[in-house]
């Protein structure tokens, strides 16, 4: 489900059905209301007077649907909203406008449609709780999945400004839960790096734990999440490949944004590219490009990309930024194509796409995308599970956990759309086992953006190494977005 906020008439919007904010009796009145019955002609007024002739009136909080009319929407759904006299009872009503609104919308098939601003008008509801309301209710209806686009059109620049707050501050948790959901999924990978998926399912990872592997404390993330960090610490002076590739060598050699401020891991393809940069300076095609070198270590950083990108509508911008960030270090288009693939299913989950539609939305994108280009059509036949199938339903055993990066980016989008939590993602993740780490930070990533991470236990979050710097770091990013 997208959702779209917009300043603008109603009655000239094109989409399956448009609400109206009706009074009781259903034969029009002022405002929105009198818009609609005007510009949509007789055949609202006579649908209405049939509907009225058989359950009289409209009750506060229910809805009704009409055809459109001469308006370019199908149908027209008239709902009720409350009088605002101070109580807990007109929020419940205007709760059940919006809520009735959406059932009788899935029920006629309608897969777009947009909501005016219900009694804020002459019924004198506060606009901010009026807007809490809307977004609210909206967001957690149980069916919301089933709609394309859900509309909000603000008829005047204050409520348009309300529901932009609720839409920033949606993108600023998004943010906020990816970084930390990567980070937790590194941590409980971290002490099981390179255990067998057998020997996981005779001692399952169910907590975070520490040692082991790599003998660090609890809540220690690895270079997974380092590097991720680094690249974010980039991106809030701007996009600069250079200035990226500066934080990690300053990562490689002072433990810039290491979990304790220091290095204890590094991929070998990260390590030769980063000492190409530091002894013979900068270039574009840093990173190798042989066959031998898809390992997921530009995959493992790549998801700020998405949040940094999810305002561009240009593909090709967005494959170009993602394959120059990804060669930095990984260069051969196997790495690429699988760090794009990442990104554009990344963007779908923060525009409110369920798992399901943002991975169908992935595949048509970048399926029309790879179609226009001139790529390899061998390689290309590697993504195939994930471009033409459906990874979700393939089995468990033909699912690889190795450090290559197409085998991480199956596994990831395998454990998310499996899933329905954060932690339930997050844990199959690890226990699958090989590079459980990195597994588990490129699943907790975008795990964290489609269901949150209210599910996380709060111990978790308080052994998490350096949880207040990581909500710092969101909070900045938000910032830079909102100034682009």
């Amino acid at each position: 489900m997208k959702i779209e906020i917009i300043q603008a008439d109603i009655t000239i919007i094109i989409v399956d059905a448009i609400v109206n904010a009706a009074n009781t009796s259903l034969l029009g009145g002022g405002g929105v209301d009198g818009a609609i019955h005007r510009k949509g002609g007789k055949a609202i007024l006579d649908e209405c007077i049939a509907i009225r002739d058989r359950q009289g009136n409209c009750k506060t909080g229910n809805a009704v649907i009409t055809t459109a009319g001469n308006l370019p929407a199908k149908f027209v759904i008239h709902t009720v909203g409350p009088v605002w006299n101070g109580n807990k009872k007109e929020e419940l009503l205007l709760e059940n406008c919006y809520t009735n609104s959406l059932k009788l919308a899935v029920e006629n098939n309608v897969k777009t449609i947009a909501f005016p601003n219900i009694s804020t008008g002459i019924y004198h509801f506060p606009k901010d709780k009026a807007a809490e309301i809307a977004w609210k209710t909206v967001n957690d209806f149980l069916q919301k999945d089933f709609f394309e686009k859900i509309i909000f059109v603000c008829f005047d620049d204050e409520n348009y400004q309300l529901y932009k707050a609720f839409e920033h501050d949606n993108i600023n948790n998004k943010i906020k839960n990816a970084f930390l959901g990567l980070a937790i999924g590194d941590a409980l990978g971290v002490p099981v790096e390179f255990q067998t998926r057998e020997q996981l399912k005779q001692k399952p990872i169910e907590d975070m734990i520490g040692y082991r592997c790599w003998n660090q404390p609890p809540g220690t993330w690895s270079d997974d999440s380092s590097l991720t960090f680094c690249t974010v610490e980039s991106l809030l002076n701007g996009y600069d490949l250079e200035a990226m590739l500066s934080l990690f060598a300053r990562w490689y050699k002072q433990g810039f944004w290491g979990a304790h401020h220091k290095l204890f891991d590094i991929g070998q393809t990260t390590r030769f590219s980063i000492s190409r940069f530091i002894n013979n300076g900068f270039s574009k095609m840093n990173g190798e490009f042989d066959v031998d070198s898809n390992g997921n270590g530009s995959l493992m950083r790549i998801l700020p990309m998405a949040f940094f990108l999810a305002k561009t509508n240009d593909i090709d911008t967005k494959y170009n930024m993602v394959k120059e960030v990804s060669s930095i270090t990984h260069a051969h288009f196997r790495s690429v194509l699988s760090c794009f693939i990442y990104v554009e299913f990344a963007i779908n989950l923060i525009k409110g796409n369920s798992p399901d539609n943002a991975y169908k939305a992935m595949q048509e994108t970048v399926n029309e995308f790879v179609l226009k280009m001139d790529f390899n059509p061998q390689e290309v036949a590697l993504f195939d599970r994930i471009l033409k199938h459906n990874i979700k339903s393939e089995p468990e055993y033909s699912i690889d956990s190795s450090g290559y990066v197409l085998s991480t980016l199956e596994a990831s989008l395998w454990c998310l759309l499996t899933s329905k939590s954060y932690v339930e993602a997050t844990l199959k993740a690890v226990n699958l086992g090989g590079d459980t780490d990195t597994t588990a930070t490129v699943t907790g990533g975008i795990a964290a953006i489609a269901f949150g991470i209210t599910d996380v236990p709060d111990r978790w979050l308080y052994t998490l190494a350096r949880k207040n710097d990581i909500i710092d770091l969101a909070n900045k990013l938000e910032t830079k977005i909102n100034e682009v």
